[in-house]
């Protein structure tokens, strides 16, 4: 007897090839619904429900993604959003780069490159919500007396800053290079931290700029948000909401 469906031109779909979807599945949406890192997933036979496959292929989806960093299985507790700084592939790229030569100025110079890309499309393409937004995530990360949760304002605030470019590929590598230039940047010492105090009052500034609208602006927005010492502070026509 033939088979109709196999007649039509439809295909069987493999074992190997449901794996490969359900891990998209996954992927897709940790990425579209920006979960943070330590997120726990739904139980196993529940996320199997919901994504329509059994348990046996989704533990060799999330096995999947376990081995490229995106999630982390812990036993008896769950699946959890990884965080790519704590992944051997993130670990093996840092030691491949090493530090022998490298100087604060090569690693400054890098990060003004990336973040002037980053205020050109702001400045181009966010909407009034969206500056509205960083506005207030950056004034509320200076009145935060939690240092845990200034933390977690300054990643929100560079998490909707890389949004507002309207870019969904810089979106994801974006997240991705924000962990390493921290990780690589200040964990190894390679370069001079701001002072926080100066760090997180700079957000405000960059976001009075943004509003501005002005490209000029770019160059005083990354002193204001990379220098290492004083002389980025932010002058009295900035801090009057007035462009230099």
């Amino acid at each position: 007897m033939i088979d109709p469906f196999r007649s039509s031109g439809l295909n069987v779909v493999s074992r190997e090839r449901l794996t490969d979807q359900t891990a998209a599945a996954l992927r897709d949406y940790i990425l579209t619904n920006r979960l943070a890192v330590g997120t726990r997933l739904p139980a196993e036979p529940s996320l199997a429900q919901s994504l329509g496959v059994s348990r046996n292929v989704l533990r060799q989806a999330v096995a999947s993604l376990e081995a490229l960093g995106m999630l982390r299985v812990t036993q008896g507790s769950g699946t959890y959003v990884a965080d790519v700084a704590d992944t051997e592939v993130f670990a093996q790229i840092a030691a491949w780069m090493g530090s022998d030569g490298l100087t604060e100025h090569d690693y400054l110079e890098v990060r003004a490159i990336w973040e002037r890309g980053i205020y050109e499309l702001v400045i181009d393409r966010a909407s009034v919500s969206e500056v509205d937004h960083l506005d207030e995530i950056s004034s509320a990360m200076v009145h935060a007396e939690d240092p845990g949760k200034a933390a977690a304002l300054h990643e929100e605030f560079h998490d909707v800053l890389l949004r507002a470019t309207g870019n969904q590929f810089l979106v994801t590598i974006g997240t991705i290079l924000h962990n390493f230039f921290w990780e690589f940047g200040y964990r190894r010492a390679l370069v001079r931290k701001p002072p926080v105090e100066r760090l997180l009052d700079s957000h405000r500034s960059i976001v009075r700029l943004l509003r501005t609208r002005d490209r000029g602006n770019i160059p005083q927005m990354i002193d204001l948000h990379l220098s290492p010492d004083d002389s980025g502070d932010e002058s009295a026509d900035v801090k009057e909401g007035r462009a230099t």
